[in-house]
């Protein structure tokens, strides 16, 4: 038989039983929630603190920036210009025509001499086998001279003279013959060229370097003015070859002086053997 006091405590015990079951519950879930919140702050933190680093990473090597202990990213390193240093305007060029490198510098190529242009009408080509060469001259022209040292051919009217030479008094390459034949005419007593003024120019004549000689002067006999110009080229067998061409008329107009140059020269052809 159960009595009041029993009823009651029963009642009492079972009673304190779920209000501890109820505190523990309700402890344990204000635990997880803490342990909850606490774990989403941890991630939060480590997203952030990861997030961070990549960002940071990512200017580093994208800006070539760093950042120092104090968090402050440094002053900029100054960017290189966009066009390259120490090129030459002539470097500039195609860059297909330069050899890779490592590879050898390719060499010039020497070309024979290009045949000369047809001959004209009117003009034929002599053969000097003495001097070794060839020369044009007009057909109807005398030959004045002819020797081992030098020939020459006379215009119809006397006019205009063209003349060819081979020698080495002179020294051997085209300027010391051409400093040489011009001391030479500056001896009037021997050469007769008075009131002799002259200049000297750089050359080519067959492919080689060369010299040309410009003089303007007069005979003794009369105060005509004459003009004279000369090529000087240096032969293989340390001889110098000199092509000239004289206008005894220098005053009567137009002067057929340069047509006769281009032309004889045009067919100068030295160091022939056979």
């Amino acid at each position: 038989m159960v009595t009041p006091a029993d009823d009651e405590d029963g009642a009492g015990g079972a009673g304190g039983r779920r209000s501890s079951r109820t505190r523990k519950a309700a402890e344990l879930a204000a635990v997880v929630s803490a342990v909850t919140a606490l774990a989403a702050l941890v991630f939060g933190l480590l997203g952030v603190i990861g997030s961070g680093g990549a960002a940071g990473e990512g200017r580093g090597a994208g800006s070539g920036q760093s950042t120092g202990q104090t968090g402050e990213a440094a002053p900029p390193a100054e960017s290189p210009s966009a066009s390259a240093t120490g090129v030459r305007p002539s470097d500039t060029s195609d860059s297909s025509a330069s050899p890779s490198p490592g590879s050898p510098s390719p060499r010039p190529s020497s070309s024979p001499p290009s045949a000369p242009p047809p001959v004209p009408r009117g003009w034929h080509v002599v053969r000097a086998k003495a001097l070794s060469l060839e020369v044009a001259v007009p057909n109807g022209w005398k030959l004045d001279e002819d020797s081992a040292l030098q020939s020459t051919w006379v215009s119809p009217d006397n006019r205009y003279v063209i003349g060819v030479k081979r020698d080495s008094t002179n020294g051997h390459s085209a300027q010391s013959a051409a400093i040489g034949q011009l001391a030479w005419y500056r001896k009037t007593a021997e050469s007769k060229m008075e009131a002799l003024k002259a200049t000297t120019h750089p050359d080519r004549q067959g492919g080689k370097p060369a010299v040309r000689m410009e003089m303007d002067y007069h005979w003794p006999a009369g105060a005509i003015p004459c003009h004279r110009t000369e090529i000087f080229v240096a032969g293989e067998g340390g001889q110098v070859y000199q092509l000239h061409v004289n206008d005894q008329q220098y005053d009567a107009k137009p002067s057929a002086l340069p047509q006769l140059l281009a032309t004889a020269r045009a067919h100068f052809r030295t160091d022939l053997t056979a």
